[in-house]
């Protein structure tokens, strides 16, 4: 939103040490001549290579010597040791002045650069922030001021480091007045910066330093998973909205002086202004009203004109007397720098309307015309008429002067000034005085500044010693950061102790979590074993993991078999899968559904499945065959309440030792399908019995149900088998867990199985012959479940 216009800058300055923010290195500055010249009545620039010094008439030069410096070797602007363009400006016998110099320098900026630019205040030797505007298209720096000095310009990225610091901003103006003219009239009625002035402050600092304007614009929203205080919210927010108020009037009365409103808006300022009078000891202050009022008045005089007729005939003889005395070095005349000087504490006055100044002024210009006619012409005008006989051989008889010729003259001079001198004299003036609004701006950016970047300090205490040498990383981290930069180690005491600035935090997308990881871990693909969530207040957070008891959350089966196979059984002549019902189907079900564990650690599952065992198939002197396996899983149930579950630190390693038991019933409802498929061809045996082909399929049907108790506990092994185990209040030493069993104890078995057969059979003759028949099968389901039966989980589970 913010392009361009007025511009305070701001350095954006990161990955700072704790040393204090623009201290200059002590350098043997060299200085070499770029261009020198005299500046006088008719000569007010200087330039070469595109760096220029422009001066202006109200500044009362007259042949003074001015010169460009380039400066090498210029103390560093930051630790960083940022690269600068250096340039000194002087006029001989003039340091400070009436009236705006402006100093153009041209510099290059790369994609994502930021610009700014300053003076080296040769008392510290510290470069100090100053007034600018940065043209994009031109490329080229224009510093305003009434201080000629050593000016420097630079350009800066940013990296989202946790040292980030912005000892400055770089502020844009709109090109646009509309929001500002709202925020004013906003504040004129509630006597406080409200929602305008704030989301103009918003947008102004958001782009300076490079923060996204959504994370700013609603800090409410923005700020909704409670990274910041309410006191930092607030501080923040008062900051902005008095940038946003103080930008707004600043800015209204930049785009006045260069054109960018019209007649509407300056009627509609006429009337706020005129209101905010009485406010002007509040956010705004004297000087900044005066900005408002100067400027209004100033393009009033833009919009209504002044022009009159020129004066002829034999009123001629008096208009060039009158000019006589006008004229440079006679009694009546008055150079650019008188008018600044007359009317500069005028328009800088806030407590006069904007009527009020044009009143005064209009009243001074008119004095100042009629006073050829007048007692203070001590000449008198004979004297200057004489004068301009001479001048223009005049012969003829003078005509009568009257009240009516000498308003037209003197119309024609009030005229003249309003068109040709006043606007550069009034120009001048609103210069000056939004330069001492600027600074006020620059106060407003310095008391953020200074929030900003005041290091917050951040500790973490672990007392149970078990984080000793883990690594750990703030989070969420937006594209900005530097992830690095926000990634640490515990110390061997289980500590961790950093700091960042309110504006790195802030910049690096405000992380209000500590993830804390295991010392192995890859922090891009593992899991935290910890996160901790914190609130940035200044001036330091301080967090001591009491440590909640952690705890298993999820059952996963540590079995690395094939857990399709089904029970398969070859001999030399086929090969069949059993129908007595192993365990087998639930290892697959466990395998593939990981039990959660609810954190009320009440178990209550039911899980199915459907699979098919790979097929297998063969061939033998009694034929050929294959077989296959289908298990329908209608129902695994858990129900079971632990009454033990969570975690204890092992003293001396970095491991926890988890208590975990608990008990309850199981049920379990299956369906096994075997099949075997077979072909054997028999030769003819004599008489006994002729060549036959037979195809032969047996097809098995198992159901099996069981149900019983279950037991859940954790083993567990000592470290040091030489050592015993030793329970503190703080934890525990010698032991780790090694895993999760579950035992299904006290079994009650049901099943039965059947066997369909079906033959096919082809004589050698031709004949064929079916036959089918079912019948139960011996099946002992004593021992498909038999107590107890183990399963076993993992620990920890990753």
């Amino acid at each position: 939103m913010f392009k361009k216009a007025i511009s305070l800058v701001l350095i954006i300055a990161l990955i700072l040490t704790t040393v204090s923010f623009g201290g200059c290195s002590k350098r043997e500055m060299t200085e070499t001549l770029l261009i020198e010249g005299l500046l006088d009545e008719n000569t007010f620039v200087l330039e070469k290579d595109g760096v220029k010094l422009t001066a202006d008439p109200v500044m009362d030069i007259t042949n003074a010597k001015a010169s460009i410096y380039e400066v090498s070797n210029a103390p560093y602007l930051d630790e960083d040791r940022n690269k600068m363009k250096v340039y000194d400006f002087r006029v001989e016998g003039i340091t400070e002045t009436d009236g705006v110099f402006k100093l153009s320098i041209p510099l290059s900026l790369k994609e994502g650069e930021v610009p700014g630019a300053g003076y080296l205040n040769e008392k510290t030797m510290k470069w100090e922030p100053v007034a600018f505007y940065y043209d994009e298209n031109q490329e080229v720096f224009t510093v305003y001021t009434d201080h000629l000095s050593k000016y420097g310009v630079f350009s800066y990225t940013g990296q989202g480091t946790r040292k980030a610091k912005m000892e400055f901003l770089g502020l844009y103006g709109e090109n646009e007045d509309r929001d500002f003219i709202k925020a004013v009239n906003e504040y004129a009625i509630g006597g406080v910066p409200a929602k305008e002035c704030y989301e103009i402050g918003v947008d102004a600092f958001g782009e300076a330093v490079g923060i996204s304007s959504d994370i700013l614009g609603n800090l409410g929203q923005a700020f909704g998973y409670a990274a910041y205080g309410a006191d930092v919210i607030e501080t923040i927010g008062d900051h902005l909205g008095n940038i946003g108020l103080v930008l707004s009037v600043v800015s209204i009365g930049n785009n006045i002086m260069n054109g960018r409103t019209h007649e509407a808006i300056v009627a509609s300022m006429k009337t706020s202004l005129g209101y905010m009078i009485g406010k002007a000891a509040g956010q705004l202050g004297n000087t900044v009203m005066s900005a408002g009022m100067a400027a209004v008045a100033i393009v009033d005089y833009s919009i209504n004109k002044f022009g009159t007729e020129a004066v002829q005939g034999r009123e001629d003889i008096y208009k060039e007397a009158y000019d006589i005395y006008y004229f440079k070095n006679e009694s009546g005349y008055k150079s650019s720098s008188y008018w600044y000087k007359t009317f500069y504490p005028l328009m800088k006055n806030p407590t006069m309307s904007v009527e009020d100044i044009q009143k005064k002024v209009d009243e001074t210009i008119k004095a100042h015309c009629n006073e050829f006619w007048g007692a203070t012409n001590n000449l008198g005008v004979d004297y200057y008429v004489s004068q301009a006989r001479e001048k223009l051989v005049w012969t003829a008889g003078s005509a009568g002067l009257t009240q009516d010729m000498r308003d037209r003259i003197s119309s024609e001079r009030r005229s003249m000034l309003y068109q040709d001198v006043l606007p550069g004299v009034f120009q001048q003036i609103a210069l000056k005085i939004n330069m001492e609004n600027e600074a006020v701006l620059r106060q407003q950016y310095a008391a953020l500044s200074a929030y900003m970047n005041q290091s917050i300090s951040f500790s973490v205490t672990d007392p149970s010693k078990s984080y000793a040498n883990y690594k750990a990383r703030f989070s969420p981290l937006n594209e900005k950061a530097d992830v690095a930069n926000w990634t640490g180690t515990f110390k061997k005491d289980a500590t961790l102790n950093t700091s960042f600035t309110l504006y790195g935090h802030l910049q690096a997308g405000s992380p209000n979590t500590l993830d804390i990881y295991l010392p192995d871990a890859d922090l891009d693909e593992d899991s935290p074993v910890q996160s901790v969530e914190f609130v940035v207040v200044p001036p330091s957070i301080e967090i001591i993991l009491t440590k909640e008891a952690g705890r298993l959350d999820r059952l996963l089966l540590d079995f690395n078999g094939d857990v399709t196979a089904g029970p398969f059984t070859e001999d030399e002549y086929k090969g069949v899968y059993l129908l007595d019902v192993f365990p087998a189907p639930i290892n697959k079900i466990l395998k593939e559904n990981p039990i959660a564990i609810p954190k009320d650690n009440i178990i209550s599952v039911s899980l199915s499945d459907h699979w098919y065992a790979p097929d297998r198939s063969g061939s033998s002197d009694a034929g050929d065959w294959s077989a296959s396996y289908e298990c329908e899983v209608k129902n695994f149930s858990l129900n079971v309440t632990l009454t033990d579950n969570y975690e204890i630190p092992v003293i001396g390693t970095n491991e926890m030792f988890l208590r975990f038991a608990g008990t309850g019933t199981y049920s379990y409802d299956v369906v096994v399908t075997s099949t075997l498929r077979a072909k054997q061809t028999v030769k003819a045996l004599g008489a006994l019995m002729t060549e036959q082909t037979t195809t032969g399929t047996k097809v098995g049907v198992a159901t099996f149900r069981s149900t019983g108790d279950v037991e859940l506990y954790s083993s567990s092994e000592a470290i040091d088998p030489n050592k015993g185990i030793i329970s503190r209040d703080d934890g525990i030493e010698n032991i780790r867990t090694t895993g999760i069993i579950m035992v299904l104890t006290n079994p009650v078995n049901h099943g039965e199985a059947n066997e369909t057969s079906s033959q096919h059979i082809e004589y050698k003759s031709g004949e064929v012959k079916d036959e089918t028949g079912t019948h139960p099968v011996m099946f002992n389901t004593e021992y498909i479940i038999n107590a107890p039966y183990s399963f076993y989980f993992k620990y920890p589970v990753k």
